[in-house]
């Protein structure tokens, strides 16, 4: 959910080396606005593909409309993974790399009946997609997509 709903880069919330909390984000990289009833989360990207110098950038994220929320996921997710070092998003085993997630939506939506090859890219892909059909203005959705860290890249008007 986190990844689709703030068109995350699966090397956003993956860690496909030896993991590094300068780099990679923890528990401590997001904050909730209430912890009895949240309606907000604040999550710290430390490091992305469009941020070569790692300055990083916040991303907040609300309540989603329908059967699946982000707000809900994280909450119930972190209330499992608790507290204890390491990475933010991680399976049971202490890990979660881009090759993992991969096999494991594969799995899972094949299970499901749905046909078809899904990669990391996919969330990204697919949120663009879904906003796209609800008719959301381009100039808008690009401004989701294409975030960037206002200090690197001043505004040239």
């Amino acid at each position: 959910c986190l990844g689709f709903f703030v068109f995350l880069r699966v090397g956003e919330f993956t860690v496909n080396s030896v993991f590094d909390p300068h780099t990679h984000m923890t528990v401590d990289n997001q904050q909730v606005d209430s912890l009895v009833n949240p309606c907000c989360f604040k999550v710290h990207i430390k490091c992305s593909k469009t941020d070569p110098f790692h300055v990083g950038c916040d991303i907040y994220i609300g309540w989603g409309v329908g059967s699946v929320c982000p707000i809900t996921a994280l909450s119930s997710y972190l209330s499992l993974r608790g507290s204890a070092p390491g990475p933010l998003l991680m399976f049971s085993d202490g890990k979660l790399t881009w090759q993992q997630l991969s096999s494991s939506v594969q799995s899972i939506l094949n299970g499901e009946g749905y046909s078809g090859s899904y990669s990391g890219h996919s969330f990204r892909t697919g949120a663009e997609t879904t906003v796209a059909a609800q008719k959301v203005p381009y100039q808008n959705l690009r401004a989701l997509v294409w975030r960037h860290v206002p200090d690197l890249y001043p505004d040239s008007s």
